[in-house]
């Protein structure tokens, strides 16, 4: 399986039927805006066991995966071979490949202040975006979304 060929598929999809099952995700929560601060409301999925969290948009099309290298806010880290895109140890790896094989990128370096210095590095493919979080020199986290328009 591959968690990034799911993104653009809607909710009640039989791969994401499968994924939901796959890993006993028995809760899709509705999580809409309470505040009326023109929020978009959203759905979400997760599987705390194996590391990764969905989250569906108001039309319930996955747009974003959580991915959880490390072991974090009640997640266990995620299986490697499902995220469905490159796992770099460090933000230099991550960046010599990047400029390695001329693929686009940004990174945290362009933000202000020495706390955003490499602390991430977003790939942006064309048909998904992997943002790629570092804490305290490795990798922690890895983001799966559909492109901004």
């Amino acid at each position: 399986m591959n968690l990034s060929a799911l993104l653009r598929k809607k909710l009640k999809d039989d791969d994401v039927l499968e994924v939901l099952e796959s890993y006993q995700i028995e809760k899709v929560v509705y999580d809409f805006d309470r505040t009326h601060e023109n929020l978009e409301d959203v759905y979400w999925a997760a599987a705390e066991a194996a590391g990764f969290q969905l989250r569906f948009n108001r039309d319930q099309v996955l747009d974003v995966i959580f991915c959880y290298i490390v072991a974090d806010e009640g997640f266990a880290a995620i299986s490697p071979g499902i995220v469905g895109a490159p796992l770099y140890g460090t933000f230099d790896d991550a960046e010599h490949a990047c400029k390695g094989s001329g693929i686009r990128y940004s990174t945290s370096d362009s933000a202000k202040g020495p706390k955003d210095h490499k602390w991430w590095l977003r790939v942006e493919s064309a048909d998904h975006w992997s943002h790629y979080q570092f804490q305290d020199g490795s990798l922690f986290r890895v983001t799966l979304s559909l492109p901004k328009p």
